[in-house]
C-alpha cells in the first residue's frame, strides 16, 4: 500500500463519527465537519488528520492505474480516483477525508435536488456521479503558507 492509502485508512471510518459529541444518531445532525455522506456510505475522520500532511501525501502519490491530480481544481469522480489510488472504496474515503479537511467540495446527485431514497440517486452514483473538486483558494493559501 502507498503512504496515502495508509493515511486515509488510518484517519477515516466508514460510517458516522464516534467522537462522543455525535452520540445522538438519527434525530440530531452530527456537528459540522464530523461526517460526510457520500451516498455509498458515510465517512468520518478519526485520530486528528492533518490538512498539510494530507496534501503532501496527495502530491507525492504515484497513481496505481493512472495519473491524477485531485487538487488541480478540476472535477474528479470516484471512478477516476479509484484508478489513481487503487480502490474505489478507498477513493470514496479519500474524498470524504478531503471534504472534512476543507480541501474538496463534493459533487453528488443531492446537489441536483435528488433525494437519497430516489432510485435515480443510486443509479447516478453507480454511473460515476460522485466527485470532488478542490477548493483551489484553500490549496493556494496552504501552499503559500508552507513556503514562507
Amino acid at each position: 500500500m502507498s503512504d496515502l492509502v495508509d493515511y486515509v485508512l488510518a484517519h477515516t471510518e466508514r460510517g458516522e463519527c464516534q467522537c462522543g459529541k455525535c452520540f445522538d444518531k438519527g434525530t440530531h445532525p452530527d456537528p459540522e465537519g464530523h461526517t460526510v455522506d457520500l451516498g455509498f456510505f458515510k465517512v468520518a475522520a478519526k485520530d486528528n488528520p492533518d490538512k498539510a500532511e494530507f496534501l503532501r501525501l496527495t502530491k507525492e502519490h504515484q497513481g496505481e492505474f493512472g495519473d491524477c491530480n485531485p487538487v488541480d481544481g478540476k472535477d474528479h469522480s470516484y471512478l477516476e480516483l479509484g484508478g489513481w489510488i487503487g480502490s474505489q472504496g478507498v477513493a470514496v474515503q479519500y474524498m470524504g477525508l478531503g471534504a472534512l479537511l476543507g480541501i474538496f467540495h463534493t459533487l453528488s446527485p443531492a446537489m441536483l435536488g435528488i433525494k437519497p431514497d430516489d432510485p435515480l440517486y443510486q443509479e447516478m452514483l453507480g454511473m460515476g456521479f460522485l466527485s470532488v473538486q478542490a477548493i483551489t483558494a484553500e490549496i493556494k493559501v496552504e501552499h503559500h503558507a508552507s513556503t514562507v
